[in-house]
């Protein structure tokens, strides 16, 4: 480990769509980190391009450059392009917005996304983070990882987000047994009210990672029991052809 290097992508990693521009004091709260050091930091990181400096906030936002390690990354991943047509099907069949996602940072960061012309709920974006414990991606990744990780995430959003331990311990082992019973995962009403998703983890052997396929809309259009009989069933059966089309390949 270069700690120097750890430290520069721990600082990039702070920033959210919601918070876009973060102070030194920010960032040096963020990363746990003495002000002396981000300050130096992120002086490298502006001479970089990496980081941009807002005179009227004295503040950073993420420069430009790192646009284009994202427009990189998202062109070499070849799971998306293999994803691609199952996704906008499962869509277009379950009249919904579709992702795929991966925990990143103790929350599940959005990899590509893909809609049906008749949803009505907000789109998810790709790049975004959502919550582990209220979205059904969430679930279904946490209802899939080992007790030693499941400790590590409950332990991080106890100390660091204010989760409650006893009802965040209760939310995971609720997602171990609907995954167990069912094979996927669900969120009624617990990320935002009127909101509704449904979610499984994808087993692909060549990834070094675990990724989460979902499909999510509004009550009115993905009411509870037409997840259960509809939505659900198409999901379990797209994520079963992803994995079958992913197999052959050496690496994503």
């Amino acid at each position: 480990m270069v700690t120097a290097v750890a430290r520069g992508m721990a600082l990039l990693a702070s920033f959210r769509a919601e918070r876009p521009l973060l102070s030194n004091a920010d960032l040096a709260k963020a990363c746990g980190l003495p002000r002396s050091s981000v300050s130096r930091l992120t002086h490298t990181l502006v001479k970089l391009g990496y980081l941009e400096y807002d005179t009227q906030s004295s503040a950073y936002r993420l420069g430009a450059k790192v646009l284009s390690l994202s427009y990189a990354m998202s062109g070499g991943m070849l799971l998306r392009s293999l994803a691609a047509p199952y996704l906008q099907i499962l869509a277009d069949e379950s009249k919904s917005h579709v992702a795929l996602a991966t925990c990143e940072d103790f929350s599940m960061l959005i990899l590509d996304v893909v809609s049906d012309d008749e949803t009505r709920a907000q789109p998810m974006q790709v790049g975004a983070h959502m919550t582990l414990d209220t979205t059904a991606m969430g679930r279904a990744y946490m209802a899939s990882c080992s007790q030693a990780e499941c400790g590590r995430i409950v332990d991080h959003l106890v100390s660091q987000r204010g989760r409650h331990r006893p009802a965040l311990e209760q939310v995971i082992a609720d997602a171990r047994k609907e995954y167990s019973a069912r094979g996927y995962c669900t969120s009624m009403h617990a990320w935002r009210q009127g909101v509704m998703g449904v979610a499984v983890p994808l087993f692909l052997t060549n990834l070094g990672r675990r990724i989460v396929l979902t499909c999510g809309g509004v009550s009115s259009q993905m009411p509870e029991e037409a997840i259960h009989a509809r939505v659900a069933p198409l999901l379990v059966k797209t994520s079963q052809k992803i994995e079958k089309a992913s197999s052959h390949l050496k690496h994503f």
